[in-house]
């Protein structure tokens, strides 16, 4: 289902020690892949697009290129993120806690604005007829 050329092309010519650069280009060619499969299937493949989503970690940015990354290794590829690039990417759960509240208030008062309308709406009766066949 999906393109295992494109990707590795890109790894093979990349330094061993990958920088955020590499990291972020390796995640675009992989999300083209992933988008056109998606749309072609008609629904998000994220999870099972390919074999490297067994090693996926999506608490840093970049997920599939680091799922990628780790797959090859383990295949005994010689090829690394940096511990520190690797930390730099890190998606900090301090700012997700944050932003979580907020978006709660918001929904909470979409959802109760929306249940008064249904409440006032007048109720409808749906008649079915059924048509029959005469000879």
């Amino acid at each position: 289902m999906w393109n295992s050329q494109e990707p590795l092309k890109l790894l093979l010519s990349m330094p061993t020690q990958l920088t955020r650069e590499n990291v972020e280009n390796l995640q675009a060619v992989i999300d083209v892949d992933k988008i056109i499969n998606s749309q072609k299937y008609k629904r998000d493949l994220c999870g099972e697009y390919a074999p490297f989503c067994d090693y996926c970690d999506k608490s840093v940015r970049f997920p599939c290129a680091h799922a990628y990354v780790k797959m090859k290794k383990a295949e005994g590829l010689d090829v690394e993120v940096p511990e520190e690039v690797y930390n730099s990417l890190k998606i900090e759960a301090e700012v997700v806690e944050e932003a979580a509240p907020v978006e709660d208030e918001v929904v909470e008062e979409e959802v109760e604005e929306a249940v008064e309308v249904v409440e006032e709406a007048p109720k409808k009766r749906i008649r079915i007829a059924v048509a029959k066949k005469t000879r």
